[in-house]
């Protein structure tokens, strides 16, 4: 088995569980490979890793069998446009605060990786989201693919914008407000829930419209097949409007382009190794946040 090995270097507890994730594989004989970034950041948790088992960060998705991902959900929404459509599955080892993507603990490491070597899991495949430009002058853009969420907002606080919705090519209605969010079940439980939508399971096959500061009456969350397109666009806004995809890329919205948003061909593989483990994580998380 070959074994990728993805860290986030900015948590300080990533060199130690480097090194027992290394130890682990070299016990079980296992191969394992690392992106090979360069730069300060990376010396805390690279200094001891031959250049054998580092490879080019885009060649590396060419060469693992699986990926053990350390860190939080931000780690991998960072890396989900590159694993989207490989198959490769995840398996996500959290540090520090409980994640709704991850359901390993640097504590359970071995036993989990001795599962992994045994067959004991199986294989969860999250949906995603893809998106789209259309200019005026008949370029389409196409975005990069989403694990979460897409975001029209605007860029001046205190000043609203009012975006145009319309599914599979009918106007539904014109919402003013501070934006929308179009979510996938995975992106449930992030912005989406913080703006007041529901938390979806990963299995449901949806997507989610929610409102962002809503002004007057329209404040409820839309869900819909997950088999529409959904068109956006802006009119009448004095304001910078800005599209945010996962919360990583931004990219300007204009009043002279239309949004287009369906479900991606591409799914994001997960190593998963108890059926329960979504809700247990959900109810963990809001019981520890009362």
């Amino acid at each position: 088995m070959r074994v990728g090995i993805f860290p986030n270097l900015v948590k300080k507890e990533s060199a130690a569980l480097v090194r027992q994730l290394i130890g682990i594989c070299e016990k079980y004989d296992a191969e394992y490979y690392l992106p090979a970034y360069v730069g300060q950041s990376t010396q805390h948790v690279y200094a001891s890793i031959k250049p054998e088992h580092l490879r080019p960060h885009l060649s590396i998705f060419d060469t693992v069998d699986v990926a053990m991902v350390l860190g939080g959900d931000g780690t991998i929404l960072k890396l989900a446009k590159n694993f989207a459509g490989t198959g490769i599955p995840i398996c996500g080892v959290n540090l520090g605060s409980l994640g709704f993507l991850y359901e390993v603990e640097g504590k359970s490491l071995e036993s989990r990786f001795a599962d992994i070597l045994n067959g004991h899991y199986f294989l969860e495949e999250r949906s995603m989201l893809h998106s789209e430009l259309h200019y005026d002058d008949g370029l389409v853009q196409i975005l990069p693919t989403a694990l979460n969420d897409i975001v029209i907002g605007h860029g001046n606080v205190g000043k609203m914008i009012r975006v145009d919705m319309s599914i599979n090519g009918r106007f539904v209605h014109q919402y003013p407000g501070d934006g929308l969010l179009v979510s996938t079940p995975t992106g449930s439980t992030g912005y989406t829930f913080s703006a007041g939508g529901p938390i979806v399971a990963p299995n449901v096959k949806c997507l989610l419209v929610t409102p962002i500061c809503p002004h007057l009456l329209l404040k409820v969350p839309t869900v819909l097949n997950e088999n529409d397109t959904i068109s956006f666009s802006v009119t009448n806004s004095r304001n910078v409007v800005s599209l945010s995809i996962d919360g990583i890329i931004d990219i300007d919205f204009m009043q002279t382009m239309v949004l287009e948003v369906r479900k991606s061909d591409k799914k994001l593989t997960f190593m998963r190794f108890n059926e329960n483990y979504f809700y247990k994580n959900l109810f963990t998380k809001l019981i520890s946040a009362e």
